[in-house]
């Protein structure tokens, strides 16, 4: 299968985690949900400006590892979150049933590795410069999370043979425990495999090949464009936002499930600068839903469980 330039509409599942006891919600082991989130983050307020900010952000985002409630929102707006939490994780002595992070949106750069490639192939197979959506369907509209354009980067196909060797120095160590440990950590399990029957991506066949991409980041972007997440200031009393809804004829806004392309057939292959366009529409629906363009959100802090 040929590498393809493409505009991809990614759906994953748009529920919101609950805590747990009240105070924490302990690594999920369950089907993916979003957490809206408090991280220091660089952010812009409109894709030209020139210089990025830094501050207290809310977002939206996936983060299966622990964390801690900041506070639960007291009467919550239609689609907003009912929690804030603060992102961290411990180093867990079994992977066993833990689910991984995909996309990961901290650090320096975004990654994309596992979801859905098993059941779509093209996802494999993505040229520099293509840009997926990851969203979620609410109410027959197509709401947003994530924005991740392929960087320079080359990406990085790896098995469970190989793993080890291919991304050894490539990533982080936080990268590393949060989302290639859990989808290597244990043999594979039909149940936890990353298909749409089974809605959940932790663990992964030896013979299977998963394609690791770098997002382009907003110092070093590809043809004018970054990964970005849609964000707004954090305040004690806020009670956050609804993921903003993106409305262009490359999206299907009934779609629930799976991907969409544009760009894969012969007869509406897209330019560079078509994808370009297309960056430039999303990014200004975010701005015009209130909310800034978040380009690094500060780790999460890594502990180490007691003995």
């Amino acid at each position: 299968m040929d590498d393809k330039l493409l505009f991809v509409q990614f759906l994953h599942p748009g529920g919101e985690h609950k805590p747990d006891n009240g105070l924490i919600k302990e690594w999920n082991k369950k089907g993916h949900k979003r957490k809206f989130m408090k991280r220091a983050v660089r952010y812009l307020t409109d894709a030209k400006d020139k210089k990025a900010n830094m501050g207290d952000m809310v977002f939206w985002g996936e983060w299966e590892p622990e964390s801690s409630v900041v506070r639960e929102i007291d009467g919550p707006n239609d689609h907003g979150p009912r929690f804030i939490y603060e992102p961290y994780y411990v180093v867990p002595k079994s992977y066993n049933g833990l689910q991984n992070t995909d996309p990961f949106v901290f650090g320096d750069q975004f990654h994309y590795t596992v979801c859905l490639q098993r059941d779509f192939p093209q996802l494999r197979h993505l040229s520099k410069g293509s840009v997926i959506l990851f969203g979620s369907c609410k109410d027959h509209a197509f709401v947003l999370d994530t924005v991740f354009v392929v960087g320079d980067h080359p990406p990085m196909d790896h098995t469970r043979a190989n793993y080890g060797t291919v991304l050894d120095g490539a990533i982080s160590q936080e990268y590393k425990e949060v989302t290639i440990s859990p989808l290597y950590g244990e043999p594979i399990a039909e149940s936890k495999s990353c298909s749409r029957e089974n809605k959940s991506c932790t663990s992964a066949d030896a013979r299977e090949t998963w394609r690791l991409y770098f997002g382009a980041s907003y110092d070093k972007p590809v043809q004018d464009m970054y990964s970005f997440f849609p964000c707004q200031p954090y305040e004690v009393k806020s009670k956050g936002f609804a993921r903003p809804k993106i409305d262009l004829p490359q999206i299907n806004p009934k779609k629930c499930s799976g991907v969409k392309y544009t760009g894969a057939k012969y007869q509406d292959r897209l330019s560079p600068d078509e994808i370009k366009s297309l960056w430039d529409k999303v990014a200004g629906k975010v701005k015009n839903n209130g909310l800034a363009l978040g380009v690094y959100a500060e780790m999460p802090e890594r502990c180490i469980a007691n003995k």
